[in-house]
């Protein structure tokens, strides 16, 4: 065995685990899942992985890099300035630890992997008070991982998941609309006037409602559609730094962050960045929170 291998099997990890699996292996588990979450007729299409594969790099490529421009980590724990101005008091921070469904469902597994530090994505929300100065509020995490690119790696999986949901969201109403048609066929079959109407919308020169929507649902049909859908990620998830709040230190130092503003399902927004706190803290904070929990949803 190579000195790597040795050094590999005393810290006790697999050197086989850690290869990468190749790109053809990657495509095709991605593939899979699209497939999975959408609608499974799209394999039938003979040309769906050519269909599919630029769309689904489009997609994904986007979320990527809407997630690099959020800026971070900083400590929770630190004496950052931003921390002053995100927080308007030092109680407040464990709050937002202890109010987040994140920290509530998530610390307890990173508890158990023995992590001494995690990170996660803040949100806030900017409020004005009525003397008109701008403040956060509804402060809350999402996504905690032992490192900021393995968040912002649950954080692009979780957009892009949520991407193919509201796909097939879409297209099981669609499915509920065709079976209302096929329920009216059906009624005007049994009333025997099927034919009349069959007739008039020949010489009309218009396609029978049952018949369209049943041409619109075929494979090809949904397969061009979630390629469309693909290829607008921006209507699920978008992160905008123009939009965003800036924040500035006084001082010598003159230090400025500026927040983007996320925009997503969620009817709030948030202005985001990375942090990162000791796990005893959120332990903590969890003990003394006696208010609903928030989540951002994606």
């Amino acid at each position: 065995m190579s000195l790597i291998g040795k050094i590999t099997g005393l810290l006790g990890h697999d050197e086989q685990q850690q290869e990468i699996p190749p790109k053809e292996q990657r495509q095709d588990d991605l593939l899979a899942r699209v497939v999975e979450m959408t609608d499974m007729r799209i394999a039938e299409e003979s040309n769906y992985q050519e269909v599919l594969l630029p769309a689904i790099k489009i997609a994904r490529a986007y979320f990527e890099q809407s997630l690099d421009v959020v800026p971070g980590p900083v400590a929770l724990d630190s004496a950052h300035f931003l921390m002053s101005r995100i927080f308007p008091s030092p109680e407040d921070i464990p709050i937002c630890l202890g109010r987040s469904l994140a920290v509530k469902t998530e610390l307890s597994r990173h508890e158990n992997a023995q992590c001494q530090r995690l990170y996660a994505l803040l949100g806030a929300r900017v409020k004005k008070t009525p003397e008109n100065e701008q403040i956060f509020t509804d402060h809350t995490v999402r996504s905690l991982a032992p490192s900021p690119s393995q968040v912002r790696q649950i954080l692009k999986e979780t957009a892009f998941d949520s991407l193919l949901q509201g796909f097939a969201n879409e297209n099981l109403h669609y499915e509920k609309k065709l079976e209302q048609v096929r329920a009216q066929h059906e009624l005007l079959q049994a009333a025997g006037v099927t034919a009349h109407h069959a007739e008039g919308a020949a010489a009309s020169g218009r396609t029978p409602p049952l018949v369209r929507a049943s041409f619109n649902k075929s494979a090809d049909r949904v397969l061009v559609s979630l390629r469309e859908w693909l290829y607008a990620p921006q209507h699920l998830m978008r992160i905008s730094m123009a939009e965003g709040f800036l924040v500035r230190e006084g001082g010598e130092s003159e230090e400025e962050w500026r927040l983007p503003l996320m925009v997503t399902q969620d009817r709030r927004q948030w202005n985001v960045c990375l942090i990162s706190f000791p796990v005893a803290m959120a332990r903590e904070a969890l003990k003394a929170a006696a208010h609903n929990h928030r989540f951002i949803l994606i």
